[in-house]
């Protein structure tokens, strides 16, 4: 029989089908996401109201987790980046280089409708703060989960000279962006909790973990003959103390795969950040229903042409909720 090799796409098409929501939007708009003690993620409704932008900066219309409008004033852009917070948040300080969840909009200055927005995609974006504009990396962290960020952003800190035409910011163009932050993820937290409760199920299953809880996992089967699963299980194997995962919304995790011949997947980890996931949406993650946040879990999901039977250890990071798509 001729073994299937695993490549970072059959590992995103078996696993997530992450692509489909979270990580960008493709066509005609400009996506700053795609350019150059564990926190559980969940959004922070409280915190404080903020209701003036500093003078010289845009008003916004609408309250935190409300779409927001620009409405920008007759003086030019500020000539540096300027950070303003519309609403104080009570989570977590956001770290550099983290891995965030946020909705947002994008707009150019004095542009009368966004290049990008995330309400009108329908869900929040998760992304590395390692791999967004300048703007983007310097002006957000320092922030707090839960609050709303006004950032001005110079074009030398933005797309640069170039500009992105497609979207329709040229390379003189500051750009607006209105930003609540959802969930934040330190680098050096993307592991499930170090005190999860060992729950002494992974002697019921077909494969190995190695590496401790607080630190990167990596999963092997267990031998040959193991019988292929038939349909996608959920094992937690050490449970967390964090905020159990809803029916919808979104879901933060890390993880690394193995085929069932034993071909090893590769794993989020290696590509240098978790996933994002919308839950509800039919994915093998929708298994972790209930799950609390902090957990490990193994993931047994059976083969789907072109992709085989696989086996994945799963740390589930965050918990982001949500209604069902369309409400």
């Amino acid at each position: 029989m001729r073994r299937t090799a695993l490549t970072s796409l059959a590992l995103a098409a078996t696993l997530a089908l992450a692509a489909c929501g979270g990580n960008g939007d493709g066509g005609g708009t400009a996506d700053p996401t795609g350019g150059t003690e564990q926190t559980e993620g969940t959004g922070q409704t409280g915190g404080t109201a903020v209701t003036e932008a500093p003078e010289g900066l845009p008003t916004v219309d609408g309250g935190y987790g409300e779409q927001p409008t620009l409405i920008f004033p007759g003086t030019g852009a500020p000539e540096g980046l300027e950070v303003a917070t519309l609403h104080e948040g009570d989570g977590e300080e956001v770290p550099a280089g983290s891995y965030i969840v946020a909705n947002y909009i994008g707009q150019v200055w004095g542009a009368e409708t966004p290049f990008n927005d995330s309400w009108d995609m329908g869900q929040p974006i998760g992304f590395s703060l390692e791999r967004v504009i300048q703007g983007w990396s310097e002006g957000i962290p320092g922030a707090n989960v839960g609050d709303r960020l006004l950032i001005s952003i110079p074009p030398e800190q933005g797309y640069g000279a170039a500009g992105q035409p497609a979207a329709g910011i040229g390379g003189e163009d500051t750009l607006v962006f209105v930003i609540d932050v959802l969930g934040s993820y330190p680098a050096d937290a993307m592991y499930a909790q170090a005190d999860a409760r060992d729950t002494g199920e992974i002697a019921n299953l077909p494969v190995t973990i190695s590496g401790s809880l607080g630190s990167q996992p990596t999963i092997a089967m267990a031998g040959d003959g193991a019988p292929e699963p038939t349909e996608v299980s959920a094992t937690v194997v050490a449970e967390g103390s964090g905020e159990p995962v809803g029916e919808y919304g979104l879901i933060v995790v890390a993880y690394h795969l193995v085929s069932w011949d034993g071909q090893d997947g590769g794993s989020s980890w290696g590509a240098g950040q978790p996933e994002t996931v919308p839950l509800g949406a039919g994915t093998p993650f929708d298994s972790l229903v209930g799950t609390p946040v902090g957990s490990r879990a193994v993931l047994q999901i059976p083969a789907a042409a072109p992709n085989p039977a696989v086996a994945a250890v799963v740390d589930v990071l965050g918990y982001i909720p949500g209604v069902p798509a369309g409400n």
